[in-house]
């Protein structure tokens, strides 16, 4: 049988598809992800997007069922999360008219469309509670980090179920289970406000000079392919180009810096992210002083999230990828959302 999942988000649309047997245990799997920024396009385009990555992964075949997460919804693309929900599962709906279609929501149970239209912000930005549920299938009790593109997640599993003080962005924003840097698409001011050049303290410039990619791919901790999003100033993802970007940032160009004055404020900027989500996984930890395992994923797991686990003191850190495989891992949402409308205890 064919399952598939999707996590859409307001820059990013990943989706998997998985293939079980006839005792329902899954064979494999083929994924699809596509950058794919809403707010640069036009809503109708949306479920033509949807199509065309269901006819390259279905290959002619209808999904048994699919199942929904989303971000989107938050984008400036809709002028409210009610409104974004609803045209996000329109667009799915338009996709899939012969199909049954699931929705996750905060507590990890899936909702029919009727019933997640009438309750949209029990399913806005729900794709934490899916990636906990299949992680809570391997380690019942830890910390799932997951650092992807944008941001990074940290959620408390606790009997094999999320456990999250937060439920909606703004809470979880609040608790620290929810920290806006990621792996790829944050701004440099996000980050850090100032940064040793020269032997001083210098004060970043506000503007989108350069992105979190361009110190990774600097620092190594990604390559060209992996760079994924757009660029800041629209020229190429090299080295070269992201150390321009990155002198940028201080209101300086490559003629004003050395390659190793760039190459020390790539690697200044990489520490103050690791503290930024040090930071919120210590501020969720101490409300569960219990817990003393952490599991890392999401395309950032090893370069931020792992980092961060160490510099926080666990000892014990899980590589998703290990559990599930690397690919799995990378995208554990679309997976999770895959395997939760192929699992016999989420079955309507």
């Amino acid at each position: 049988m064919l399952f598939l999942g999707w996590d859409i988000g307001g820059a990013n649309t990943k989706a998997v598809a998985l293939h079980t047997n006839i005792k329902g245990e899954v064979e494999n799997y083929e994924s699809l992800s596509v950058f794919f920024p809403v707010w640069q396009h036009s809503l109708s385009e949306l479920p033509l997007l949807l199509a065309q990555v269901r006819d390259k992964l279905c290959k002619g075949r209808n999904p048994y069922s699919v199942g929904v997460t989303m971000t989107a919804e938050l984008s400036d693309a809709y002028q409210t999360k009610r409104e974004g929900v609803n045209h996000i599962l329109e667009s799915v709906e338009q996709a899939f008219p012969e199909t049954n279609i699931w929705v996750v929501d905060v507590e990890a149970n899936l909702l029919d469309l009727s019933e997640a239209r009438r309750n949209p912000l029990r399913v806005a930005a729900a794709n934490w509670a899916a990636s906990a549920w299949m992680v809570g299938r391997h380690v019942k009790d830890c910390f799932l980090v997951d650092v992807g593109s944008t941001t990074t997640d940290i959620i408390p599993v606790v009997g094999g179920k999320p456990s999250t003080v937060g439920k909606t962005d703004t809470e979880r924003l609040i608790s620290g289970e929810l920290v806006y840097t990621g792996a790829l698409r944050t701004v440099i001011p996000a980050i850090v406000g100032r940064i040793p050049v020269w032997g001083r303290e210098c004060r970043v410039s506000s503007e989108k000079f350069a992105l979190s990619a361009d110190v990774h791919l600097i620092l190594k901790n990604i390559g060209e392919e992996e760079y994924s999003c757009e660029t800041a100033d629209g020229r190429s993802k090299t080295v070269e180009h992201s150390l321009a970007r990155l002198a940028r940032v201080v209101c300086a160009d490559t003629d004003m810096l050395r390659r190793e004055e760039i190459y020390k404020i790539a690697q200044y900027i990489y520490q103050c992210q690791l503290d930024q989500i040090k930071e919120a996984l210590l501020q969720v930890a101490a409300k569960n002083p219990t817990i003393n395992r952490v599991v890392v994923a999401g395309m950032g797991r090893i370069f931020l999230a792992r980092r961060a686990a160490e510099a926080a003191g666990f000892k014990e850190i899980i590589d998703l990828g290990q559990l599930i495989g690397d690919k799995a891992a990378t995208m554990s949402t679309a997976y999770a959302m895959a395997l939760m409308v192929a699992s016999p205890e989420k079955k309507q």
